[in-house]
């Protein structure tokens, strides 16, 4: 999704809306909706479904099922445990976020459950490179929400590129909150997708502060690195932790401030 004036990606992210909010959307009548070629929607329709947000029948698509779980299955956890523990970890980012704050938020499981407890937070302004995440703000918040613009691709999870990174780039940020799968033994965070490695990189230099989200930190998962931990100001993640996780933090002054409800929460010193 190339950023030519924001029109494609406007276009896109309504059709995802409306692909959310209705039981199908049809081709014909989108493109009767926004004024362009039957031949421009199923490319938009194409793209939206490679990312996953659709899922494309003859001359229509529908809202892709799997966005609407609650609990996601995370590789290798139980299906009973998993969405607790994301919840956890969500409500403990959410500890990080102020009223009248300008946040950026990652793509994820955990921050996805983070937006429904924006709720309570007064004033915020969301910048999101995410389109199904953009459509769960709008269904539970009331508040300011940008999009990075930038380029879909592959199997990545939300808008990367030079476009993304110019699009976070544009307002100030008061703090970032993205998730990790792990730490490499250089003392990096890592991501598992490479385009949203590179605009986390880009939204830890950019904002203010910066909180890493987990369900654990496996030092041996292969990812993409982000950042180092000494760039970070707190990390939120499951209480089941490999012991030498926490003299890690330690080491790089990153100390457990609050152990509550499944999850335990680190800050800087």
């Amino acid at each position: 999704m190339q950023d030519q004036g924001n029109s494609s990606l406007k276009r896109r992210l309504q059709i995802v809306e409306l692909a959310r909010k209705t039981d199908e959307v049809r081709v014909e009548a989108l493109s009767v909706l926004f004024g362009v070629s039957t031949v421009t929607i199923r490319n938009d329709l194409h793209y939206l479904e490679q990312q996953g947000y659709v899922v494309r029948a003859f001359g229509k698509a529908r809202y892709n099922p799997a966005l609407l779980k609650t609990a996601a299955e995370i590789p290798g956890a139980p299906a009973a445990a998993q969405g607790p523990a994301q919840a956890q970890v969500a409500q403990g980012a959410l500890g990080w976020i102020e009223d009248d704050a300008s946040v950026f938020l990652g793509s994820g499981r955990i921050t996805h459950r983070v937006l429904p407890l924006l709720a309570s937070r007064q004033g915020i302004a969301l910048t999101l490179h995410d389109l199904a995440m953009v459509a769960t703000a709008r269904q539970f918040l009331d508040c300011a929400i940008h999009v990075t613009g930038g380029t879909l691709a592959g199997d990545e999870p939300g808008l990367i590129g030079p476009g993304a990174e110019a699009g976070l780039r544009a307002r100030p940020l008061d703090i970032c909150l993205f998730e990790i799968c792990g730490i490499d033994d250089r003392n990096r965070l890592l991501c598992r997708d490479p385009g949203a490695a590179r605009l986390y990189s880009a939204a830890v230099e950019h904002s203010t502060k910066a909180v890493a989200l987990a369900l654990d930190l496996d030092s041996t998962t292969g990812g993409h690195p982000v950042c180092d931990i000494a760039q970070i100001d707190g990390l939120c993640t499951h209480q089941d932790m490999e012991p030498g996780a926490f003299d890690l933090l330690a080491h790089h002054r990153l100390q457990a401030t609050r152990k509550a409800e499944g999850r335990i929460e680190f800050a800087r010193t």
